[in-house]
């Protein structure tokens, strides 16, 4: 999971700087917040795609921000 995280902060711009930064520092943010960030960036995406790109590039992005969705549910119901 430390993998996944250190890659997410600091390959993608879908965390916000704090965020990238604490996971590079070694301080894992609680896991609610990082879901968060990354459904809001799948529903930025999403929502700039839905109209002037092919279909295929709105599938992938509706894609996207139903995994996102799919996993926030997780990690807000292992509560």
């Amino acid at each position: 999971m430390k993998n996944i995280l250190d890659q997410l902060a600091r390959n993608t711009g879908l965390l916000p700087e704090p965020l990238s930064a604490a996971i590079l520092a070694g301080n894992t943010p609680p896991a609610e917040e990082i879901v968060m960030a990354v459904l809001i960036g799948c529903m930025d995406a999403y929502f700039v795609l839905d109209r002037d790109t092919s279909l295929n590039e709105r599938c992938i992005a509706r894609m996207a921000l139903a995994v996102a969705f799919l996993a926030a549910m997780t990690v807000l119901g292992e509560r």
